[in-house]
């Protein structure tokens, strides 16, 4: 029995947009065989890649939370059969959920902001109707409340559990992707003994809002910011193959669905991860 070689996470793992179909309802297909996606790239052309089986639990629109579930729940179903696992996180906050018990589909999906597929009303028996623009105007209220902090927060201890978990399971290549989340460059690197206009740009904004703190408050609270991080764990920069460099930030084209990353993204997304297998000394 061959190694596996383990892919989760969101659309941008599960091929979303490739099927060349209708563009307003392909970004909902995921085509996991495309030979443009990236994962299948790295799986064809990386010879210690090549070797193994290839499971890919990419899961459209997914959150980081569900992101985690599915590769924990792979990792305790196929145990010491893997031998890889890629984990690609994705946007910040994600809302997922199901609004009624019916015999139709009641989940509703709403995480990148400037993606928003779904445009039906939510119907259910009982004869309530939800219009679209109540539920997308409810996630606008909610996205604002909620303070990427805590979400970057999950994501340093959802690698931390995974990492842990693979130690006790015996697999050594665990390495995270940077899919779709928010944080700048060198944002994890904390800076001692300098001015908040230091800090990065994202740092200074989307975290701490210091145009409105004095300069106290501002130097306790990124203490504590960066003090969270270590107590879920860290990040450990060997296990990443683009913390810095999010496959959304280098999209530069489409595929079908004019809204998922296209072949020249794609390509560019296993030349960024070949590189930095080879440079990590594993391929």
């Amino acid at each position: 029995m061959n190694k596996k070689l383990l892919a989760s996470g969101c659309s941008y793992t599960a091929g979303n947009g490739w099927a060349d179909t209708d563009p307003k309802t392909s970004g909902n297909i995921s085509v996991k065989d495309s030979p443009h996606l990236w994962i299948n790239i790295c799986h064809r052309r990386i010879d210690a890649l090549s070797q193994l089986e290839l499971v890919n639990i990419g899961q459209g629109g997914a959150s980081n939370t569900e992101i985690f579930e599915n590769t924990v729940r792979a990792m305790t179903r196929y145990g010491d059969q893997i031998d890889t696992i890629f984990c690609q996180w994705t946007s910040m906050p994600r809302y997922n959920w199901n609004v009624g018990f019916e015999l139709w589909d009641t989940s509703e999906n709403l995480g990148d902001p400037n993606i928003q597929l779904r445009t039906h009303n939510v119907n259910l028996n009982r004869g309530d109707t939800w219009p679209r623009e109540y539920v997308v105007d409810l996630t606008d209220r909610l996205r604002v409340m909620h303070h990427l902090h805590w979400e970057i927060l999950k994501v340093v201890d959802y690698s931390a559990v995974i990492s842990d978990l693979a130690h006790k399971l015996g697999i050594d290549n665990v390495f995270f992707i940077n899919g779709m989340c928010p944080w700048d460059q060198d944002y994890f690197i904390e800076l001692h003994n300098v001015k908040p206009e230091a800090y990065t740009d994202f740092t200074k904004t989307d975290i701490l809002n210091i145009d409105s703190r004095n300069d106290a408050d501002i130097l306790e609270l990124y203490q504590l910011a960066h003090r969270h991080y270590q107590e879920r764990g860290g990040i450990v920069q060997a296990r990443w193959l683009n913390l810095y460099a999010s496959f959304n930030h280098h999209k530069v084209d489409t595929n079908f669905d004019q809204q998922h990353p296209g072949e020249i993204s794609n390509l560019f997304y296993y030349e960024m991860i070949d590189r930095r297998l080879k440079d990590l000394g594993i391929v």
